[in-house]
């Protein structure tokens, strides 16, 4: 094996794992989008993966094998490429749906988080910033803490403001 073969082998080797970086920075984005639009490019990603498998496999046949078969590597440098042009447009597509109005599940989520947050607000400034579900809002509270939070009266001056 000569030094241009080498180089050559570094180089495939530095493109497939690109391709694999990006198959993974193209899972990420497709699911941002969500279904039902994403399924379809859902399912070529997933053949993506298998043909980038069956890539990583030939070229660790073809570097174990001592002797390199120009014929082999030419058939691993065309997966290779298809692989790049498939990953191009499976990115452009998942970018122009990045782009599409939300579908009515994204609204319908983004409201129900919404509730829950303004509901989650509500209770803490009625409780407190305490635990509700594992102790109670009045234990370990002085009188005098309970007043100033919550505007309790003492006893004291509500007899006084009936007396009078």
């Amino acid at each position: 094996m000569d030094t241009n073969d080498a180089s050559h082998e570094v180089l495939l080797a530095t493109k497939i794992e690109e391709a694999e970086q990006k198959l993974e920075k193209l899972e990420l984005a497709i699911d941002e989008i969500g279904q039902p639009a994403a399924s379809e490019l859902k399912r070529r990603l997933e053949a993506l993966k298998v043909e980038e498998r069956a890539l990583k496999r030939n070229f660790e046949e073809a570097r174990v094998g001592q002797l390199t078969n120009a014929a082999k590597m030419e058939k691993i440098e065309t997966l290779l490429r298809h692989i790049e042009r498939e990953e191009s447009s499976v990115e452009h597509e998942a970018a122009f749906l990045h782009q599409g109005n939300p579908s009515t599940v994204v609204m319908a989520a983004e409201a129900s988080a919404k509730l829950v947050g303004a509901i989650s607000r509500g209770v803490k400034k009625v409780v407190g910033e305490h635990p509700f579900e594992t102790s109670s809002v009045f234990v370990n509270h002085s009188h005098e803490t309970l007043v100033s939070r919550y505007g309790l009266k003492k006893e004291g001056t509500q007899r006084a403001d009936a007396e009078s």
